[in-house]
């Protein structure tokens, strides 16, 4: 996790300093945290190479699932037009649940991502105090996951990683405000369907 943080803090670093170098005589640079939901694991279909090699006919299920919900940190440089920004995004979300086989239940199964990706959107609304958009992303994500078995069991942890592309479509943004603006964002991908959060434009 304080890998994550020290990453997360390089890229918006990285990013405000690039920005000094254009025209600062208005606001073009949005930094945004974001809370969605559901977290990535509840409604994609994410691939386990490490459960199908415990699992080859792959007739597991999970059950009592639930999610962290996946907090996101953004920054995005707004074009001269207003109607295009692009920029990075980076998040984390995590889930855990119960897995079971053929009815037998096998332990606890823990998950955890860590998502980076570029981003860009057409702003095609602009109200000033009221900003429609769209957009997509894509970027990486990388995840680890651990199976506990139960206590009685007798049988060892295992562990794995689930490394993949990720991308995020956003249907419809709405940001209400001006410098400092609350937004809200539906879409599919890692993001989760419904991400909303806080905006602030800057220099």
């Amino acid at each position: 996790m304080k890998r994550f943080l020290i990453f997360v803090i390089l890229i918006f670093t990285g990013s405000v300093i690039l920005s000094q170098s254009f025209d600062r005589s208005y606001l073009r640079n949005d930094v945004l945290i974001s809370y969605g939901i559901p977290s990535t694991d509840l409604f994609l279909k994410i691939s386990s190479p490490m459960l199908n090699e415990q699992f080859p006919d792959e007739r597991y299920v999970r059950d009592n699932y639930g999610g962290s919900g996946i907090v996101m940190l953004t920054y995005r440089r707004v074009s001269k037009s207003e109607k295009f920004f692009w920029g990075v995004t980076a998040g984390y979300n995590s889930t855990k649940g119960d897995l079971y086989y053929l009815g037998s239940h096998e332990g606890e199964l823990k998950r955890n991502f860590i998502t980076v990706a570029a981003e860009g959107h057409y702003r095609y609304q602009n109200l000033k105090k009221i900003q429609l958009y769209s957009g997509i992303g894509i970027g990486y994500s990388i995840g680890s996951e651990t199976l506990q078995p139960p206590t009685d069991s007798g049988k060892l942890s295992a562990s794995g990683s689930i490394n993949r592309l990720a991308y995020q479509l956003n249907v419809i943004g709405i940001r209400m405000g001006s410098n400092i603006a609350g937004f809200i964002e539906l879409g599919y991908g890692y993001k989760g369907i419904i991400n909303a959060g806080l905006s602030i434009q800057i220099y």
